[in-house]
């Protein structure tokens, strides 16, 4: 409503510069703000795009299209834009996992009654493999692999994962989870990040990477978090200010988690197209002679 009554007060009468300045300031700080954060997601989905084999992409396309997005990049931030919807709203515990401070691993029941990032995983692999045209599972998906590669959004209960940790970041005052979400990867575009990213993937570590579940996916990045607050820890500064070592030590870490994302978001959804094609040959009538 506010950008609305601006646009409309412009065309009734001219303003100052000074107030056309104010009038903007108010326009860009009324809009929501992805930034980042939109980022990291875009990079999963874009490399999983690339990844995946031509008849997995135009099914993508295909789910695309009818959930309303751009692309599959944009369609990766779907879920984080429709959680404080009301009909969507029970789907916020799904973005993480948060354990006791004193676990050493995740486990299976750690996810609460109200579910969790492995479990949502399962659950819309599940929803896919019963419907291929359910995109609404797709872009779920897409989205909670690359949350389950955030080592933040596995993490510990009593710091909500991060968002009570302070820190500062090149002067401004954040937390870990947020530094985590997108801070780190810096202010890159994502098309470029991920062609680079791309072809930084040997075979070899496509093999290795391909090889495990949701509940593993937890447990490689909570052994980061433990890393990351054994770092946080030993800083004696309040908020710990993050160095450019820091960013050396932690980035390609990250880096790497988006890559192992996108190259599992790529091998399920190839999995899907080629079980809904060995279907639909089973189905077809014999050949008559």
């Amino acid at each position: 409503m506010l950008v609305k009554s601006v646009r409309y007060s412009l065309q009734q009468r001219p303003v100052s510069a000074l107030a056309a300045m104010l009038i903007a300031c108010l326009m860009l700080f009324s809009l929501p703000v992805k930034a980042f954060e939109f980022s990291g997601h875009a990079q999963v989905c874009e490399m999983a795009y690339q990844l995946v084999t031509p008849e997995t992409r135009h099914w993508i396309d295909q789910q695309v299209k009818a959930g309303g997005e751009k692309s599959f990049a944009h369609a990766c931030s779907w879920a984080d834009e429709v959680r404080d919807e009301r009909k969507f709203r029970h789907t916020k515990p799904w973005h993480y996992i948060n354990v006791p401070r004193t676990a050493t691993s995740v486990r299976a029941d750690d996810c609460g009654d109200k579910g969790c990032v492995v479990q949502a995983i399962n659950d819309m692999q599940q929803r896919l493999i019963n419907n291929n045209d359910d995109w609404q599972a797709l872009f779920f998906l897409a989205h909670f692999m690359a949350d389950v590669h955030q080592p933040m959004h596995v993490s510990f209960t009593d710091d909500r994962g991060g968002n009570k940790a302070a820190v500062r970041f090149k002067g401004d005052k954040t937390n870990l989870h947020q530094l985590w979400d997108g801070d780190l990867l810096g202010k890159f575009s994502y098309k470029k990040q991920s062609t680079l990213a791309l072809g930084q993937i040997s075979a070899q570590q496509r093999r290795d990477w391909s090889v495990g579940q949701p509940l593993s996916f937890a447990n490689e990045s909570f052994t980061i978090t433990r890393e990351i607050y054994r770092h946080y820890q030993q800083a004696a500064q309040k908020p710990v200010a993050i160095d450019d070592a820091y960013i050396r030590l932690f980035r390609p870490q990250l880096q790497q988690r988006l890559q192992q994302a996108a190259v599992r978001l790529a091998d399920f959804l190839d999995t899907v197209t080629a079980r809904v094609e060995d279907s639909a040959s089973s189905t077809k009538p014999p050949i008559a002679n």
